[in-house]
């Protein structure tokens, strides 16, 4: 279950193709999707092959850096963008990514609430990441 404040939540934090200048950006762009900063999470990149992507990191230091947005439409954006990430709502033992509500490290040191796309345990098939 998301925590309360997490279902609420109208950030969106992306560090691969979702990013301004990537091949996925077009999605946030057709949602409205608002950029606001260049942040960070407390992640590390896997790399399992077509599909990479940052899994959460408890060892100080490792980072991964991206971008935050506001979304517009959070219920309706979220639904597309699961799709385009192969997240499957209800199963995500099946997901290529899993999102999930997590803290980002702004630039200025400050910290938010934003959704992320972890790396999931599928390593074939579903929607590109």
């Amino acid at each position: 279950m998301i925590p309360e404040p997490a279902a609420r939540c109208d950030r969106l934090y992306v560090y691969g193709t979702l990013r301004r200048g990537f091949v996925l950006h077009d999605y946030l762009a057709r949602l409205g999707a608002k950029f606001l900063t260049n942040a960070r999470v407390a992640a590390e990149l896997i790399d399992q092959g077509r599909y990479p992507g940052p899994r959460p990191s408890v060892r100080k230091g490792h980072w991964v850096r991206g971008e935050l947005f506001r979304l517009r439409q959070p219920a309706r954006a979220l639904t597309v963008l699961d799709k385009v990430k192969g997240f499957i709502p209800g199963a995500p033992k099946r997901s290529l990514f899993v999102r999930a509500a997590t803290e980002v490290l702004l630039n200025n040191g400050s910290r938010v609430l934003a959704w992320i796309y972890w790396r999931g345990v599928r390593v074939r098939g579903g929607s590109h990441g």
